[in-house]
C-alpha cells in the first residue's frame, strides 16, 4: 500500500523540485515537508526560513488544517521542535 504522504512527492526518477505551500498567515508566509528527513521547513514574512526536525507527517498535516497557523505555530510547533535558522 503506497503512503498517503507519498502520492504527493515526485516519483524517485524525476528531479524533485522544492515547492512550498503557500499559507494564509500573518506571521507565516510558506511552509514544506520532507517526507524522508521529517523536517517542516517555514518561511516567514520578514525573511526568516527555520527547519523544525523530527516532525511527524501527522503533525504536519494538523498545522496544514488548523483554523490558524499562527496560533497552531505557537501552541504546537515552535516550542516542542528542535529547530535552527537556514541561512
Amino acid at each position: 500500500m503506497r503512503s498517503f504522504f507519498r502520492q504527493f512527492l515526485p516519483s524517485q526518477n524525476q528531479p524533485q523540485e522544492i515547492t512550498y505551500k503557500e499559507l494564509d498567515s500573518k506571521l507565516i508566509k510558506a511552509a514544506r515537508y520532507d517526507l524522508d528527513a521529517s523536517h517542516l521547513y517555514i518561511r516567514f514574512h520578514d525573511g526568516r526560513e527555520v527547519v523544525y526536525c523530527r516532525v511527524t507527517p501527522y503533525a504536519y498535516n494538523a498545522f496544514l488544517n488548523a483554523d490558524s497557523f499562527s496560533d497552531h505555530f505557537h501552541s504546537f510547533i515552535s516550542q516542542r521542535y528542535l529547530n535552527y535558522q537556514v541561512m
